[in-house]
């Protein structure tokens, strides 16, 4: 067998499965307090999580501010899946990169090496891309039903703060976890307009930024909760919709690639094959 391909797979292999230890590494304990809002004693870090941790750290010293602040920010909006923070990402993407290109450096594929490191330096920003776009889509989903709960809660004579921390005890899901981490920043001291504030950063939801301007809004000038809640989560029922019906009407235009490539031509061939022998045994 080829030499290089051995050395590929193993590069390929390694590296996927570098990848994976990753992104299925346990949450940061610092993050599931914050979340949970309980004191607990953090767990020492294993050693190969504090190699990842220390060369992620001096991988962001080196690199630009502007690819280390958007990667930053992806993480943000994605929620930190599995835990993952800034620096242990880093260090998977240099990892990553790294064992592609010695191994088939070591074979003399120089070419081949720098391909492979670059695509696989940039494999963890496709993911976290994938992740947070379904987070949001999710976020999306579920906001006019949290919101319909939050309504009830405050219409059976609960504040904004008892029905935000009400609404995250009982349900699941990315905006339930938004809504715990907003709760902790008010628990914390935090202004309700800030930690309301920030939630919309976190989430970059255009209907939960349009909410959380109408609850500053109906704070500002003494408007009922409960009206504003009911009207925020007809409108979020109504721009579901609008998705879904959007999404129908473009499946028509989808389908036309493959009727075009893969059912006409054969449904020409049938069509056409006998009266082509017909003609040719005539002739």
């Amino acid at each position: 067998m080829d030499i290089t391909i051995i050395f590929g797979s193993v590069a390929l292999v390694a590296a996927v499965a570098m990848f994976w230890w990753g992104v299925t590494a346990r949450p940061s304990p610092a993050r599931a307090n914050l979340l949970a809002g309980l004191p607990d004693h953090e767990a020492e870090p294993s050693g190969l999580e504090d190699l990842m941790r220390r060369l992620g750290d001096t991988t962001r010293r080196i690199l630009p501010n502007a690819l280390v602040d958007g990667l930053e920010v992806n993480l943000v909006h994605a929620g930190y899946p599995h835990g993952l923070d800034l620096a242990r990402l880093l260090g998977i993407k240099i990892t990553l990169a790294a064992i592609a290109g010695v191994l088939l450096l070591v074979n003399g594929q120089l070419l081949l090496a720098v391909i492979a490191a670059g695509a696989l330096y940039f494999l963890p920003d496709y993911w976290l891309l994938s992740t947070r776009d379904k987070r949001q889509t999710e976020i999306q989903s579920d906001a006019a039903d949290v919101i319909d709960q939050m309504t009830i809660c405050v219409e059976a004579g609960l504040g904004l703060d008892a029905a935000i921390a009400r609404v995250a005890s009982t349900t699941e899901g990315p905006l339930t976890d938004e809504l715990r981490h907003t709760m902790s920043d008010i628990r914390a001291g935090v202004p309700r307009s800030q930690a309301l504030r920030a939630l919309s950063d976190r989430v970059q939801i255009p209907e939960i930024r349009q909410l959380v301007s109408a609850l500053l809004q109906a704070q500002k000038h003494g408007i009922p909760m409960a009206d504003t809640l009911r009207i925020q989560s007809s409108q979020m029922r109504l721009k579901r919709t609008q998705r879904t019906e959007e999404r129908a009407a473009k499946l028509t235009v989808k389908m036309l690639f493959p009727i075009m490539v893969c059912f006409l031509p054969v449904f020409i061939i049938i069509i056409l094959t006998p009266s082509l022998i017909n003609i040719t045994q005539a002739i």
